[in-house]
């Protein structure tokens, strides 16, 4: 986009800008910003208007001047929708989940970070410096409790290492073993770009978890082969049953043959008159 914007200061206070708007990448800025926006303004409406509200009470008119009501009833309507209502019930739930929430809004980890220039004197930040940067509060000046529990965590883990230790783990390491510990899905240091490095006491979790799955496997597979002997043992019980049943009837009907022919026998010998 260099050379589309032009930026022409007049009085102190004011900025004009001269735009090219046949220029296919000032449309895209343009358009993404202005789908940036609408989204926000629905996400503040509906969290104003519309979730505080039972919904046979959000109001019918539209809350704000550059909406019409039947704008507003339409954009009610799309949110009364069961699978969207759903699909927002478990977001809301999986965010909870959330543990550690980053900072750094609509922007990526890696677009955040580009901010940060010279900011560490050219060095090469680590892993938790990413980790502060990324969910440290601008508005509320400072951390979450849990984040600010886990900073401090982590840096007692670089400063003292765990006895034992041939070495002292780097920072990418302890902070690949911290999330790896406190969260389902670790992929921060992924995210902003560092290697993940397995550290020992990594391996040695992932080793316990197999060994601890290799376990439970051994138990489903005895499990499924006890129950497949019962199994077999009661269908060879049934079939026995079966068979008694088949003989029992057949005993039955030899009886009841020979109790017949006893009794043509006798009804033979008294003719009728």
């Amino acid at each position: 986009m260099k050379g589309t914007i032009l930026m022409h200061i007049g009085l102190p206070d004011q900025a004009k800008f001269d735009m090219d708007t046949r220029n296919d990448s000032v449309k895209r800025a343009c358009t993404q910003m202005m789908k940036n926006a609408l989204r926000q303004q629905r996400y503040r409406l509906k969290k104003r208007w519309f979730d505080p509200y039972p919904l046979h009470l959000v109001r019918k008119t539209s809350p704000v001047k550059s909406m019409t009501h039947e704008q507003w009833n339409d954009l009610v309507e799309s949110w009364k929708d069961p699978k969207k209502m759903a699909a927002c019930e478990k977001n809301k739930a999986n965010r909870a989940k959330v543990k550690f929430h980053q900072t750094t809004g609509s922007r990526s980890y890696v677009v955040h970070l580009d901010t940060l220039g010279d900011k560490y004197n050219n060095e090469v930040p680590n892993g938790l410096d990413y980790f502060k940067e990324c969910h440290y509060s601008n508005k509320k000046k400072g951390y979450t409790p849990s984040v600010q529990s886990a900073i401090t965590e982590m840096e007692n883990m670089i400063s003292e290492p765990t006895e034992g230790e041939e070495q002292p783990k780097s920072a990418n390491e302890v902070v690949a073993d911290y999330l790896a510990e406190h969260t389902k899905q670790p992929k921060f240091l992924q995210n902003v770009g560092i290697q993940i490095v397995q550290s020992r006491s990594s391996v040695k979790n992932v080793e316990a978890q197999l060994a601890a799955e290799k376990m439970a496997n051994a138990d489903l597979r005895s499990l499924v082969t006890t129950q497949r002997y019962q199994i077999e043992v009661l269908t060879e019980q049934l079939q026995e049953e079966k068979q008694a049943r088949v003989r029992d009837k057949e005993e039955m009907q030899k009886k009841q043959a020979e109790t017949d022919a006893k009794l043509d026998l006798l009804l033979s010998r008294y003719p009728t008159s």
